[in-house]
């Protein structure tokens, strides 16, 4: 079921806590990019805002340009909910946006193997999200202790969950940074898949 309640302008239930934007142009497998991202999130327990299952993509739209190149935008919008928690959650939007992406070859070990070539916009945003059921604040009694609740009486756990999403998105970050082979502020393990997809 589509979470329609999420208001981005609430700030005291719907806590943006991080966000980035990777912009990269290049020669890069954008079919093997899209899987390991997919799979971060599986393995990150996020899933559908509108089911519930690894259908995380809400939108994909692509257009093919007269040179036979593809511009794309994907939109995923997913959500894990910590232990079937009722009262928080996580939340992340990542949007996904080509230009000019066409077709290319790269040898390696003396193989060709064809990859993709153009321009990869990646936008990404995570809230953490209280009171995602609206329950203290349509209660008729729990309303008025709601503001003090979050403030007060949750607020290390809030302080938790904040830092906990904030490694969690900037790991996801790190991730796509070392398959495209970019600069990361850590040193990262050697990744499951090789840079590049190739």
């Amino acid at each position: 079921m589509p979470d329609l309640k999420f208001d981005p302008e609430d700030k005291l239930h719907n806590l943006l806590i991080a966000e980035f934007e990777i912009e990269h142009e290049d020669t890069f497998h954008l079919k093997n990019l899209y899987k390991l991202i997919h799979e971060w999130f599986h393995m990150n327990k996020f899933v559908s805002v509108d089911n519930g299952d690894d259908k995380i993509e809400s939108l994909y739209f692509h257009k093919v340009l007269g040179n036979g190149n593809v511009e794309h935008h994907m939109w995923w919008r997913a959500h894990n909910i910590p232990q079937g928690n009722k009262y928080y959650k996580y939340f992340l939007k990542l949007d996904f946006q080509t230009l000019n992406m066409g077709k290319d070859k790269v040898k390696k070990d003396g193989r060709d193997y064809s990859t993709n070539k153009g321009d990869l916009i990646l936008r990404c945003k995570a809230w953490v999200i209280l009171d995602y059921k609206h329950e203290w604040r349509n209660h008729p009694i729990l309303k008025y202790f709601d503001k003090w609740y979050i403030k007060r009486i949750y607020k290390s756990q809030v302080d938790f969950l904040k830092g906990d999403l904030w490694v969690k998105t900037y790991k996801l970050q790190d991730v796509i940074k070392q398959y495209m082979k970019l600069k990361t502020p850590t040193k990262m393990p050697k990744p499951f898949h090789d840079e590049l997809g190739i």
